[in-house]
């Protein structure tokens, strides 16, 4: 059973609290010598909506330098932040955000660069990428390249690969039952239990990667809060970056 792997990327901060470019780009080299096919820059694992333009921008910068550009994709919060991405060469991954009518949804995608992918998850819109939004956004020409769709169960992400059609590259925002996800027309998962990078990576088998991702999985659901998880996996990857170092 064939799988994409997409894992969101964690960013570094020095203990002022700005980028540290030496460590985010020592785990940029760690995941591109993985086989992960792409990497989401700024998006929620790392708090990215929290950032600011320019620091989502120096992020992207600090990938590029060490990876194929097709391997990323940036996550856009605002207008500002798809410029910053077009201008660079990266594809966007545009959020859904305070999106309340199918038609205010369709105008926001009819917006978008051609080559975009989309966020949907009903934290950040009420109006998220629904079959109906995906068979108006068909009949204006404007269903964007894929999407990472996250709370959706296997039966409605069935129902949205019929909706957007066998061209459309769709990913479920969990990874806890990958087999189900691919079997509801899923063409991958988002993996963020992978975030920290582990050694040795799990080979491209959806039970290897199950097995993985079950391992870290059961750590994060034991903490409160997305901040608390983030820090484990942000704890994880310094680990490995400096076991790899010794």
């Amino acid at each position: 059973m064939s799988v994409q792997l997409v894992i969101p990327a964690l960013t570094f901060h020095t203990i002022d609290g700005t980028i540290s470019t030496l460590d985010t780009e020592r785990y940029a080299r760690r995941a591109a010598a993985t086989w992960a096919d792409l990497f989401i820059l700024s998006g929620t694992t790392t708090n990215g909506h929290t950032a600011t333009t320019a620091e989502r921008a120096a992020t992207i910068d600090i990938w590029t330098a060490v990876i194929n550009p097709e391997r990323i994709t940036a996550c856009c919060w605002s207008p500002a932040d798809v410029a910053e991405a077009e201008r660079r060469g990266i594809t966007p991954m545009v959020v859904l955000r305070d999106l309340h009518t199918l038609d205010q949804a369709r105008r926001f995608l009819a917006a978008l660069p051609n080559t975009s992918y989309v966020f949907s998850h009903p934290e950040f819109s009420g109006h998220t990428l629904s079959p109906e939004l995906a068979r108006v956004a068909t009949a204006n020409g404007c269903l964007p390249r894929g999407a990472k769709v996250s709370k959706v169960s296997p039966e409605d992400l069935a129902t949205l690969r019929v909706a957007t059609g066998p061209t459309f590259t769709l990913w479920d925002g969990t990874a806890r039952h990958i087999a189900t996800s691919l079997t509801a027309g899923a063409n991958g998962i988002v993996a963020a239990p992978l975030s920290h990078i582990p050694e040795p990576f799990p080979a491209r088998d959806v039970p290897a990667l199950q097995d993985a991702i079950d391992q870290t999985q059961t750590v994060l659901d034991r903490l409160p809060n997305r901040a608390a998880r983030t820090d484990a996996l942000i704890d994880r990857a310094r680990r490995g970056m400096t076991t790899r170092s010794a």
